[in-house]
């Protein structure tokens, strides 16, 4: 290949690597004002924890649903035409939910913005790691997960701003959202175009990586605990919704610190061992926080390193997915990744909002603890028996 080819190629790559991390800065902004937005709004219209959750979980049920059919739709649309699709659905949701506020309509918007956010969610990771190579992916997806992070940091800041007690958070979000299409529609002569995905690829990656599979799934159940019912719980334990917000700001916090250093380690050191390493202290940190809530000096800390571990979780699994599966097999294998943590934003918003409803606020950590144990032994259990 010529030096000048060389260069257009680096250009090209350097363009679609901006495009992405705009547009998932932009989206991670929209989604994060979006989670507890939904659950505080619900809060302060004297909605039960319950009813919370299941609107919570709506969005991951829908993203479920379609993610199967991820690959079916790149075949049809395109990579960039099936992003911009779920752009508009989840826009329309969002302008829709003020006028229709009720558990059954709002449960119905939630899995309509799932399907957008799956296309939105998968497609942006799949184009990312065709752009890596093994020895640079960690670094590569570190920088995409940052610049999301700061999105998902900045939501609930601007829920603050500008408050819960009325319809605007809403129709910014929807505005926020629209703005992340313009960075797409100026890359689309660089967008890739992916080989026709395989269909037993969503089945098979579940196969072929378990381990991957169920840390996954684990830290769904964490992430969107974290997002969706940390400022309910906060609030449940006296604090106002301003300090509440800001102690999901502080977890998502963490989440943007620990991309960089666990990009660069992954790149270096075994990813297998770092996913033992987070994971532990998921689990150990999460145990804290009822033990920590009303100690300001421990608190903070806290809450930024149980955020970082967490979400690094998921950021491991993406890396060794890279790793492990050709571009072929990389849609469908990051759609079944997406659709197992899905599963755990559904299941874990639910299973905390029962808890909560019966046991009290700290319902919340206690089902965060004894979902990850069964984790950590299928984790010993494949170490010693994978071939």
């Amino acid at each position: 290949m010529s030096e000048a080819a060389v260069q257009s190629d680096q250009s090209d790559r350097r363009k679609a690597l901006t495009a992405i991390f705009v547009a998932a800065f932009a989206a991670g902004l929209a989604i994060g004002a979006a989670m507890p937005m939904v659950a505080m709004t619900m809060e302060l219209r004297g909605m039960s924890a319950s009813n919370i959750g299941y609107v919570v979980a709506g969005a991951p049920f829908g993203l479920i649903l379609t993610s199967p059919f991820i690959g079916t739709l790149v075949n049809r649309f395109g990579l960039l035409g099936s992003m911009f699709l779920g752009t508009l659905l989840i826009i329309a949701t969002l302008l829709v939910m003020p006028s229709v506020f009720g558990v059954v309509p709002w449960v119905i918007c939630r899995v309509i913005a799932g399907v957008g956010v799956a296309t939105i969610w998968i497609l942006s990771e799949t184009w990312v790691n065709s752009l890596a190579t093994n020895e640079n992916r960690g670094r590569i997806i570190a920088g995409f997960m940052i610049t999301m992070s700061c999105g998902f940091g900045l939501g609930p800041l601007v829920v603050t701003a500008i408050g819960v007690e009325t319809w605007a958070p809403f129709y910014l979000a929807a505005g926020v959202i629209c703005l992340s299409m313009i960075p797409l529609w100026l890359a689309r002569d660089v967008a890739p175009e992916l080989p026709q995905s395989q269909g037993w690829s969503f089945g098979m990656a579940i196969r072929a990586a378990p381990l991957l599979m169920v840390v996954a799934l684990f830290a769904g159940v964490t992430d969107a605990t974290q997002l969706s019912f940390y400022p309910v719980y906060a609030m449940r334990e006296g604090f106002s919704a301003d300090t509440a917000l800001y102690m999901l700001t502080a977890i998502v916090l963490g989440t943007l610190l620990v991309q960089f250093p666990l990009g660069v380690l992954a790149d270096r050191l075994g990813r297998n061992i770092l996913i033992a390493v987070f994971l532990i202290l998921t689990i150990v940190v999460g145990g804290l926080i009822p033990f920590v809530l009303h100690q300001p000096l421990i608190l903070w800390p806290i809450l930024v390193l149980w955020g970082g571990v967490a979400f690094g979780l998921y950021t491991l699994c993406i890396i060794l997915l890279g790793d492990r599966f050709n571009a072929s097999e990389l849609a469908g294998a990051n759609a079944a990744l997406v659709a197992l943590y899905e599963m755990g934003s559904v299941v874990g918003p639910v299973a905390v909002g029962h808890a909560m409803d019966i046991y009290g606020p700290n319902g919340m950590p206690m089902v965060l603890v004894l979902s990850g144990i069964p984790v950590v032994i299928f984790y010993v259990i494949r170490h010693f028996t994978r071939k």
